[in-house]
C-alpha cells in the first residue's frame, strides 16, 4: 500500500512513564546499580518483571530481525495471555513498538487507541502478559535477545490489521 493511502499514526520516543501501562522499558538510565565482581562491573537489577504461568517456563531466545522498509505498515496485533515477552536489541538497532490497551475492532478504533514508540537502540521492552502489540518492527537488521514463556497450551492470539491501511509516521 502506498504511503499516501495510509493513515499514519504518530510515533513518540520510548520512555518508561508513557510505556508503563503496557510493561517496562529495559534500560540502565534512571535505575540504581551497584558494583560486582571486585568492582569490574556494575549491576542494574530487576529491570523488568518477567511472567510465565505455572504450566510454562521462561526461556531466552535470539530473534534475527530484518530491517523493515518504510513506510511501516501495520499487519497485525498479537498478545500472549500466558506470559510476558521482552525484547532487547543486541546490535544497537532502533525498533518500533506498537501497543494497545484493548483489541481494536476497526481501523478507526485502532487509530484512536494504538500507541507507537521508537526505541533509541539501547532500550528494550517487556510486554506484560496479555498486552496487545505488533510483532517486532526493527529499523535496522540485527539480533534481539527475547525472554518469553515456553510451554504447553496456546499463548498467541492475533488480530489481522493488514487491510486497515494503518502505518507509522517516523
Amino acid at each position: 500500500m502506498s504511503s499516501d493511502k495510509l493513515q499514519l499514526l504518530p510515533a513518540l520516543p520510548l520512555c518508561a512513564k508513557a510505556f508503563a501501562p503496557f510493561g517496562q522499558v529495559i534500560e540502565c538510565s534512571g535505575h540504581a546499580s551497584y558494583a560486582i565482581n571486585a568492582g569490574s562491573s556494575q549491576r542494574f537489577s530487576d529491570l523488568a518483571q518477567l511472567e510465565a504461568d505455572t504450566d510454562g517456563r521462561l526461556a531466552l531466545s535470539i530473534f534475527r530481525a530484518n530491517a523493515q522498509r518504510t513506510p511501516l505498515t501495520l499487519s497485525c496485533l498479537e498478545r500472549h495471555p500466558r506470559g510476558s515477552q521482552a525484547f532487547m536489541p543486541l546490535n544497537g538497532q532502533a525498533f518500533v513498538v506498537v501497543v494497545a490497551e484493548q483489541a481494536p475492532g476497526s481501523a478507526r478504533q485502532a487509530a484512536e487507541s494504538l500507541r507507537v514508540f521508537v526505541s533509541n537502540g539501547c532500550q528494550g521492552i517487556n510486554f506484560r502478559s496479555g498486552v496487545w502489540h505488533h510483532p517486532l518492527l526493527s529499523l535496522g537488521a540485527g539480533d534481539f535477545l527475547v525472554a518469553d514463556r515456553l510451554g504447553p497450551g496456546p499463548n498467541c492470539e492475533e488480530i489481522d490489521l493488514s487491510s486497515w491501511g494503518l502505518g507509522i509516521a517516523l
